[in-house]
């Protein structure tokens, strides 16, 4: 295993996304307390890094 062990486990065999990079100001600023999160899922098999584009719906 690498060095990002606990992204290569939480992905690869739980589903389990880290979204830590996510910029929510814009979300804040507008006072969109509640939305729908959309998270498009990445069309690399066996990949534990990819760019994505998730949209808030208010």
């Amino acid at each position: 295993m690498g060095v990002f062990q606990v992204h290569q486990e939480l992905l690869t065999r739980s589903g389990t996304y880290i979204l830590e990079n996510i910029d929510t100001r814009e979300l804040a600023r507008d006072r969109a307390w509640e939305f729908l999160f959309v998270l498009g899922q990445a069309k690399y098999k066996g990949a534990v890094q990819a760019m994505i584009n998730p949209v808030a719906i208010r």
